[in-house]
């Protein structure tokens, strides 16, 4: 008789987020929404095009990216409830390439980005200027799967801005003053599209991915709307991980191991945000910048400097 197999203490993967970084089928289902947060725009719009700036952000690699604790389950329950995302975490820990990795694995297209000042008003995510979408006006047109928008730095606003958002989220939608029939995408000068009335509202609820370094308390209003997700400093795996996405093993222009060996483990040991740091020391050590320095200065001091060129000034 064959041995009984032991059951697995692996928790189950559910929901369509796997948190590989890996790019999915278009054709995966999505999750249906509660019946409160079903808004049934449209006439549906055309998807949007690829973002041009996944592999830039995210590397061409294919190697695997060590998920996150408790990632996966807090984006799939954002996705299921509809509910915007609010991630909080130190600068460097991946708060918004999170949103592209999820753009690039559920194939959702060009991710919209408000980046957020002490200026930034209701107004200017909803539209621009005249004639024109803003980031959020966008993210709410009504495209039968969502768009991904990424609001960075939420806790640079000023309060009301947290309060007014809230208000468009719950609503789904918004009218633009004046009821303007033709607008352009804020992705998509050359994109223009007809709003009967002026009405603006989403078909499905767009991801919406709120970053904020914590340092500020946000209203409770906005906190029990949203789910909430902690990055953390990503360790020696994670970012051997990345550094593999970026400079694949074994391709023409990828240092050698023993030099990403050596800034990986500068990496490891470095306070503060390091990912673009390791980056820009493998683009040197790749551009032929190490070699040249060790010749007059041997290995150890050339892999020195090259790591704290990439440091920021001391205040």
């Amino acid at each position: 008789m064959p041995p009984t197999k032991k059951p697995s203490h692996e928790p189950a993967p559910w929901g369509v987020y796997r948190g590989t970084g890996r790019p999915g089928p278009v054709s995966a289902p999505w999750p249906d929404p509660p019946g409160r947060r079903s808004f049934g725009g449209g006439p549906l719009l055309p998807a949007p095009p690829d973002d041009p700036n996944a592999a830039l952000l995210l590397g061409e690699g294919d190697a695997p990216m060590p998920l996150a604790p408790d990632e996966a389950d807090r984006v799939n329950a954002a996705l299921c409830l509809s509910r915007p995302l609010l991630v909080t975490g130190e600068p460097g820990s991946g708060k918004a390439s999170l949103a592209h990795r999820i753009s690039r694995e559920l194939a959702l297209g060009r991710v919209l980005h408000w980046r957020i000042t002490s200026l930034s008003t209701l107004r200017e995510g909803l539209y621009a200027h005249e004639g024109r979408l803003g980031p959020l006006g966008t993210a709410l047109l009504p495209y039968r799967r969502p768009r991904v928008l990424l609001i960075d730095r939420l806790d640079r606003a000023e309060i009301s801005l947290p309060e007014d958002l809230c208000t468009v989220l719950a609503a789904g939608g918004f009218s633009l003053p004046g009821g303007s029939g033709r607008m352009a995408t804020d992705d998509d000068p050359d994109a223009v599209v007809t709003l009967p009335g002026g009405v603006v509202r989403c078909h499905a609820f767009p991801v919406v991915v709120i970053t904020s370094t914590g340092e500020r308390d946000m209203p409770f209003d906005l906190l029990r709307h949203c789910v909430p997700l902690r990055t953390h400093r990503p360790d020696g795996q994670t970012l051997r991980a990345i550094a593999a996405r970026h400079y694949p093993p074994g391709h023409p222009g990828t240092p050698a191991p023993d030099v990403v060996d050596a800034l990986l483990e500068r990496a490891t040991r470095t306070e503060g945000p390091v990912v673009e740091r390791l980056l820009d020391a493998l683009h040197l050590a790749a551009s032929g910048v190490l070699s040249t320095v060790a010749d007059e200065r041997g290995w150890q001091p050339a892999v020195d400097a090259l790591w704290s060129w990439t440091a920021p000034e001391e205040p």
